[in-house]
């Protein structure tokens, strides 16, 4: 043998019992604890991990160096009741019956417990419920407060535990000391007014709150020894209350951060720009807990993203709002496809002058409301015709908007009516429809 072909083959020899990168381990651990950090109206641009050039998270921040950031996570709603359902279900709104505000699932449909408990796991929620019947959600629920106990006493068996957040939810008060005094910019995409800069201020206030308890929990994780081998996933519901966010379906308020850590899998620091959506949490538990995904669900596992055997995911992510069970609204229907470079949104009943009581009522728990800052807005929309527009747009819109993402990511300028747009339009159209007919949404009807 030559002194060439002995190397070669020492090499190969070696090559063999070197063990494969973590990140394409096929041997994934047993049963692995779950934790799910699970926050309210938090958008996924407000993070320093996010490229925030202002709000510091330096708890989300390690959590992301340690394991992998999503880029492009959805919620399939932007409020709260149909966002947790469909995540915990892993079917959109209208396949498991729960599209509107402080609404109920139907009672024949199955969530996170029923799956995991099957497979031996604990599986339990503290802090924020907001879902509806216990049938479906039948988790074992203790107060926020008792993480901590529940740490320290929990046994040999397997556990999933949910720990639900009320923050960064309003009523928003700027701290002493906040971003108020920092005299922060208003987002690109809201007029600026000083009642606007105040607004995000104690937004930015109450993400900075979050962002502390986060730590807290974190801290009884690593203490009871959890930390090390537990998978730990971190998203929100869905987007921030302000303006243009929240109840509706701009990128500010269904794009969301969502961001894996699991030790020995997951290379830390990674990134992925994989389009992914939270209805695609639940098979992907029930992948890590050892199990088989339901068939027929809408959500589609995302371990592959995980363990490195894939980087792309969905072509497109579809969204839906109605704006009814939400305290003092009228029906607003919304429906929307997007795909990595454009978004339509169909605003299903345009006459409808989109109102809640959240932006046409003073909130007195809160320093600073939206209606301050759509009075303000008013105000310098008597001189300001561009703010005055943009005040309007807030309660009045077409029935289709089109954005091109990659270039106008606030979603300023519609493209809807330009011709040279309107062979996209159409392919989107088809697309949003023939979802609303597969989910039996009851105003497909509307999409003719």
């Amino acid at each position: 043998m030559s002194l060439r072909h002995r190397f070669y083959t020492a090499w190969l020899a070696l090559f063999v019992l070197l063990p494969l990168p973590t990140a394409f381990a096929t041997d994934l651990p047993q049963k692995p604890n779950i934790v799910f950090f699970f926050s309210d109206d938090h958008s996924a641009e407000d993070a320093g991990c996010y490229g925030h050039p202002l709000l510091k998270t330096p708890v989300i921040d390690q959590l992301a160096s340690e394991g992998i950031r999503f880029t492009h996570a959805f919620s399939p709603a932007s409020v709260c009741t149909p966002a947790r359902s469909a995540t915990y279900t892993g079917l959109f709104p209208h396949r498991n019956g729960c599209d509107q505000n402080h609404g109920t699932t139907t009672a024949d449909i199955k969530s996170w417990p029923h799956f995991l408990k099957a497979l031996g796991y604990d599986v339990v929620l503290a802090g924020k419920v907001h879902v509806e019947p216990k049938k479906t959600f039948p988790f074992r629920f203790i107060p926020k407060s008792g993480v901590p106990d529940f740490l320290e006493n929990a046994g040999d068996e397997p556990f999933c535990l949910l720990i639900c957040y009320k923050s960064p939810h309003g009523p928003f008060f700027n701290k002493k000391g906040g971003y108020k005094s920092q005299r922060v910019p208003p987002k690109r995409w809201l007029p600026d007014t000083p009642e606007t800069r105040a607004f995000t201020a104690a937004y930015y206030d109450n993400v900075d709150n979050f962002d502390h308890e986060l730590g807290g929990h974190l801290y009884w994780l690593q203490k009871y020894g959890f930390a090390a081998e537990a998978v730990q996933i971190y998203a929100s519901d869905h987007g921030s209350g302000l303006p243009f966010s929240k109840w509706t379906l701009y990128d500010k308020g269904i794009r969301v951060p969502l961001i894996v850590k699991w030790k020995n899998v997951i290379p830390p620091g990674t990134t992925c720009d994989a389009m992914v959506s939270l209805v695609d949490l639940l098979p992907t538990v029930i992948e890590i807990a050892g199990g088989e995904p339901p068939v027929g669900i809408d959500g589609q596992s995302i371990l592959p993203l995980l363990t490195g055997k894939s980087k792309t995911h969905r072509e497109k992510i579809f969204a839906t709002y109605t704006n009814l069970g939400v305290k003092g609204s009228n029906e607003y229907p919304i429906r929307a496809v997007q795909t990595k470079t454009h978004k339509l949104i169909v605003n299903l009943k345009p006459d409808n002058q989109f109102t809640m009581k959240g932006i046409t009522e003073a909130d007195p728990r809160a320093v600073v409301d939206a209606l301050d800052v759509l009075k303000s807005w008013q105000a310098a929309g008597r001189t300001d015709s561009a703010i005055a527009a943009r005040t309007n747009w807030l309660r009045k819109r077409p029935r289709l908007e089109l954005y091109r993402l990659d270039s106008d990511p606030d979603e300023l300028e519609n493209l809807a009516d330009q011709p040279e747009q309107q062979e996209t339009v159409k392919q989107l159209y088809a697309n949003l429809r023939d979802w609303m007919q597969q989910q039996n949404d009851p105003l497909a009807k509307m999409m003719r």
